[in-house]
């Protein structure tokens, strides 16, 4: 914040009375850097470059940077000058670019995001001080895809997935081939299994970070209710990453996967029958997964915020937005999402949307970042037997204690 201080007293005029709509000019001579993982969403960011330049005659320039690392290059580039003006990012580091001041305030756009979005994309970019911080681009989760070839009628549970499995001696691990696949030690994911029966991660809302609930006794439920799929999986979780899992479905040799909307276009080009629905039962309990904002920011480094605030306004307008969901297929959470037949008439859409709306937020809070590596040790060593449920999720949560209380 005392970065964003200053660089308001250096003469910047942006002030929190700009709201959408107001005569807005970008700086003279402005020119933008933006970050953003490859692939369509890339490409939509691309195409949104052109037409602001169009628009506004400032040229925009991308980097390819994983969104889940834009904060912490962010934190290491910014001071030097190097850093982007914009950055894309889930939700959920919003917290760490917030608190070590990287991210800048919304000066615009904040009462149009109040306005036209859905609470959930809202409620994402809104901090604790009701300051808005960031633009929202899609809302996303994950959900079951699977082959129609095979199960023209997708899933129900689990169970029935493991009994036609068995009908059908579909799964030869020695082949690659699996009824059920998902990434295993990717905590994203594994929150389905651990929240199915009460489990959590941060309490109240995914703000007390006093509050961990991923030791508690529905949380090691769940944890073994997840291991009695691996029957129908892999057997080391090594084995499998995204790349590997995609090519796998791709040739028809996993009946069904974790994947979310990001993966839609992907499979679409291999000409696969596919279909996504919401996740099946497990145990008679509804899975819980994460869902997430995709989100750009505006860098509290940018020499032209101006610039930099128009750009993240124009890419988070509802035209762009429609433009994004053609290119990536990944659903913008505009309030009048349901109006817009041309994306609510989607075969992808409404599975992720109803599975959005049965699923957790990924907390926001920075002791969010402390959780990945405890957790996914933790789900590695109970898939391959090394420990218990309840003692790997006990070591985890103690080091996530532990780290918390160091930096008190």
């Amino acid at each position: 914040m005392k970065k964003i201080l200053a660089k308001l007293a250096l003469g910047i005029t942006l002030t929190s009375s700009l709201v959408y709509g107001e005569n807005i000019v970008p700086e003279d001579g402005a020119k933008l850097k933006v970050w953003e993982s490859e692939g369509p969403e890339l490409k939509w960011l691309e195409y949104v470059g052109k037409e602001f330049d169009k628009k506004y005659g400032v040229k925009v320039d991308f980097e390819t940077v994983a969104m889940t690392d834009t904060i912490s290059r962010l934190e290491q580039d910014g001071p030097v000058g190097t850093g982007a003006d914009i950055v894309v990012m889930p939700h959920d580091r919003l917290g760490s670019g917030i608190t070590s001041g990287v991210i800048m305030p919304n000066y615009i756009s904040g009462e149009r995001i109040n306005q036209e979005f859905l609470p959930t994309a809202k409620n994402a970019v809104t901090w604790s001080d009701g300051q808005v911080y960031g633009f929202p681009l899609a809302i996303e989760t994950y959900v079951m895809f699977y082959n129609k070839d095979l199960l023209p009628n997708g899933v129900t549970s689990f169970e029935n997935l493991k009994a036609w499995d068995k009908e059908n001696s579909f799964t030869n691990k020695k082949l690659n081939k699996f009824a059920f696949v998902w990434e295993v030690v990717n905590l994203y994911y594994g929150q389905a299994f651990l929240g199915s029966q009460g489990g959590y991660l941060i309490g109240n809302g995914g703000t007390d970070k006093n509050d961990i609930g991923g030791n508690n006794e529905g949380a090691v439920n769940g944890i073994k209710d997840m291991l009695t799929l691996k029957e129908i999986s892999v057997d080391n979780p090594a084995d499998v990453n995204y790349d590997s899992m995609m090519g796998l479905f791709r040739e028809g040799k996993i009946a069904t996967m974790l994947n979310g909307p990001w993966a839609i276009e992907g499979v679409r080009k291999s000409n696969l029958n596919f279909g996504i629905q919401k996740l099946p039962t497990l145990n008679g309990k509804q899975l819980n997964p994460f869902s997430g904002v995709r989100t750009l920011a505006v860098s509290s480094y940018t020499q032209y915020p101006k610039a930099a605030q128009l750009f993240a306004d124009f890419a988070s307008s509802e035209e762009m937005l429609k433009k994004r969901f053609e290119i990536t297929k990944q659903i913008p959470p505009l309030a009048k999402i349901n109006e817009l037949k041309e994306i609510s008439e989607n075969e992808y859409v409404s599975p992720i949307l109803e599975q959005a709306m049965d699923s957790t937020p990924m907390p926001s809070i920075i002791e969010m970042g402390l959780f990945w590596d405890p957790f996914s040790s933790a789900l590695n060593d109970v898939y391959l037997e090394k420990a218990q449920p309840k003692e790997a999720l006990d070591k985890a949560v103690k080091i996530v204690k532990d780290q918390i209380d160091s930096q008190k």
